[in-house]
């Protein structure tokens, strides 16, 4: 009897885990701020012919608008739990190429001058692909960009020179193109 009463307990959390998971922290409005000062701070460092106010467009669209997928697509954290969710048909969106792909569609639209966009990934082909966007001065090469990753935090963006990534060895992905 008490292992029924165990079965049920440990059966009623595992489905509250499932539908529930692990809430998204939303940064507070001084954090996201600064997120968007330093991201702002990033682009203008990589090359003179950036724009100041596209640098400060894109600082801030980009970081406004992970946090617009994250809860379009319901977001659970951590991502591996959302993409196993995702996987299991209980979640539609948020693997980290629809991530990318979206913000992508939604910045290009922006049409900036002196920006532009490469689509990376890492691991490509292998179990843990992982997919990303990036940004570089317009006309530079991928490795003198800024690695943005809406789906690594789950639509907090993450951001980082494309050299200095520890986690990833990106590389560009033509084959999308």
């Amino acid at each position: 009897m008490h292992f029924k009463f165990f079965y049920s307990v440990l059966f009623s959390f595992f489905l509250s885990f499932v539908f529930l998971g692990c809430s998204v922290k939303e940064p507070k409005p001084m954090e996201r701020q600064q997120h968007i000062e330093k991201l702002t701070a990033m682009l203008l460092q990589l090359d003179g012919t950036i724009d100041r106010e596209e640098a400060e467009d894109l600082a801030k669209s980009s970081i406004y608008y992970a946090r617009n997928l994250a809860q379009k697509y319901k977001v659970v954290a951590p991502p591996l739990w959302h993409n196993t969710l995702i996987n299991f048909g209980l979640k539609e969106r948020g693997l980290c190429y629809e991530w990318a792909n979206d913000l992508l569609v939604y910045l290009s639209q922006k049409k900036y001058r002196t920006l532009m966009f490469h689509r990376i990934g890492a691991n490509v082909g292998r179990y843990f692909e992982h997919n990303a966007l990036s940004v570089s001065a317009k006309d530079s090469d991928v490795h003198q960009s800024i690695v943005l990753d809406a789906w690594r935090h789950s639509g907090n963006l993450y951001f980082i020179e494309f050299k200095k990534d520890e986690k990833y060895s990106w590389q560009e992905r033509n084959d999308l193109n």
